[in-house]
């Protein structure tokens, strides 16, 4: 289980200027173990980590508040999940999937598309930490908020200095600009969007610390595109 009161902590006291939803190309990938995120980049078509490979995955779209429901809810069923050819759970590599939707999702104000990035960031930029996220009177295990925090792309030889940066290939390190003296859930930090597009997608054990440590997409897109040829 995540300690997802102190994400809440965490995130609300850096994002001071929240909307109710900036992040609605996230979808939570709710299963009966721990919660994950994935990104729709087709509208039958979601890019999520390979480690969220769980029985009984539902993907839930828009509002994902209980309380408050606004006609923005969806919850698709996959029909095909395509692991990353060479994923393994011993050797977390390349840990990517994708994920085919028995529909393809009705896109709103709360359900976008996000476009992939076809090049490497710059070291240096500044890009959004999009994820999930508790409200404080969300006492449950799963998460009602999408959340974004700022933060600065490291350059490769500083992520190869990390010791996750260095036993991943393909990986994207993160800075965040506040040391956090405790632990947090990988659901919250999920993804990196770097000029309006999807740069990075968090690996299974990444443990807080002050570096994020992400799949870097770009070198992926042959793969991707290969699989979701349709829309």
């Amino acid at each position: 289980m995540w300690a997802h009161h102190t994400v809440g902590t965490f995130l609300t006291a850096h994002s001071s200027a929240q909307k109710e939803d900036h992040a609605p190309y996230l979808v939570y990938l709710k299963s009966h173990f721990n919660p994950c995120v994935g990104v729709l980049i087709k509208s039958s078509w979601v890019l999520a980590p390979a480690h969220c490979y769980l029985p009984n995955l539902k993907v839930m779209l828009g509002n994902f508040r209980t309380r408050v429901r606004d006609g923005t809810e969806q919850i698709l069923n996959p029909i095909q999940i395509i692991r990353y050819w060479n994923y393994s759970h011993s050797s977390p590599q390349d840990d990517l999937m994708l994920i085919k939707l028995a529909k393809p999702a009705n896109l709103n104000h709360k359900v976008q598309l996000l476009p992939l990035a076809t090049k490497a960031v710059k070291p240096g930029t500044v890009c959004l930490i999009s994820g999930l996220d508790w409200s404080q009177d969300n006492i449950g295990r799963h998460p009602d908020l999408r959340q974004n925090l700022e933060a600065p792309v490291m350059s490769d030889a500083e992520c190869q200095e990390v010791e996750q940066g260095r036993s991943h290939r393909n990986s994207l390190c993160v800075k965040f600009v506040k040391v956090l003296n405790r632990l947090f859930g990988e659901v919250a930090v999920a993804t990196v969007i770097c000029k309006d597009k999807l740069q990075g997608i968090e690996v299974g054990h990444f443990m807080g610390g002050d570096v994020g440590i992400y799949t870097d997409i770009h070198k992926y897109i042959p793969w991707i595109e290969k699989i979701a040829k349709d829309k």
